[in-house]
């Protein structure tokens, strides 16, 4: 089983708890996406979400192979992101740089670097005084164990550390990380209970004022193929979402969030239309 990376530590619980393609994402702006791929291999995305009485577009084009990918994206202010990777530029090494146009001081150059029982992560801003962001993991066989830290140069100072500690196995994950400088405590876990059934939550107390916040989640694929997930957080707040593909290939995604402890307040609702 390859290393898993220090930001994917507790990954499918982040992914349930926060959105991911698997186990759907909550939307409550109305959100149009359309997604084309060339006879060339370019596949192109545009995204509309209304905000009030503003619509925002963005514009995607990304190109990979095996060995390369590139990808820029263009927001409503005009805005370029930009990004670019090489796989295998040595065995295990990957290289990859983004920046965002015409903000130049925004370029990064990012190092990983996988091993068989270690990996490895650097970037570098590239600028006079970058900040520099390092990060490591390794484990043995279901554990991983990591750190990241930063370093400002401009400071001269240490702005970051955190250390966190997994638990990796096909239908189970748990994570504990002390984060904010040793501030904070954050645990999470997610269960696949059956094949599509699926739990989890997380924990987060900050250890100075002892102030705890929680939240849990559950997510089901029904017979029909649809995806239905639910979210409640300590302050009573419900999100409900049911993710649904139409035999014409488009996909259909309705989100509903509500105060369970106050039903007197308005819901917020929303809905997202990817065509593909």
């Amino acid at each position: 089983m390859p290393i898993v990376a220090f930001g994917d530590i507790g990954k499918a619980a982040k992914g349930l708890l926060g959105g991911d393609k698997a186990t759907g994402t909550f939307q409550f702006d109305p959100k149009l996406s359309v997604s084309s791929t060339t006879s060339s291999g370019v596949a192109f995305t545009a995204t509309a979400t209304q905000k009030g009485e503003t619509v925002a577009a963005t514009l995607k084009a990304a190109y990979s192979t095996k060995k390369y990918s590139v990808d820029a994206a263009v927001d409503p202010s005009g805005k370029v992101t930009a990004s670019a990777s090489i796989s295998e530029l040595a065995p295990g090494v990957k290289l990859s740089s983004s920046a965002v146009v015409p903000d130049i001081s925004t370029a990064k150059l990012t190092l990983d670097y996988v091993m068989p029982y270690a990996a490895a992560k650097a970037t570098f801003g590239l600028t006079a005084t970058p900040v520099v962001d390092l990060s490591a993991s390794t484990g043995y066989q279901a554990f991983v164990l990591g750190a990241e830290t930063s370093y400002d140069t401009a400071k001269s100072a240490v702005t970051k550390y955190n250390f966190a500690l997994g638990y990796h196995a096909a239908d189970f994950q748990f994570a504990a990380l002390l984060s904010d400088q040793l501030k904070t405590l954050k645990l999470s876990y997610m269960h696949s209970l059956t094949s599509t059934s699926t739990v989890g939550a997380e924990v987060s107390r900050k250890l100075a004022s002892g102030d705890t916040a929680f939240t849990l989640a559950y997510a089901r694929k029904l017979t029909n193929g649809a995806l239905t997930k639910f979210k409640l957080d300590g302050s009573g707040l419900l999100s409900a979402l049911y993710e649904t593909k139409l035999a014409t290939g488009e996909k259909v995604t309705g989100s509903l969030q509500l105060q369970a402890t106050e039903l007197s307040k308005p819901a917020k609702y929303g809905f997202a239309v990817d065509l593909a």
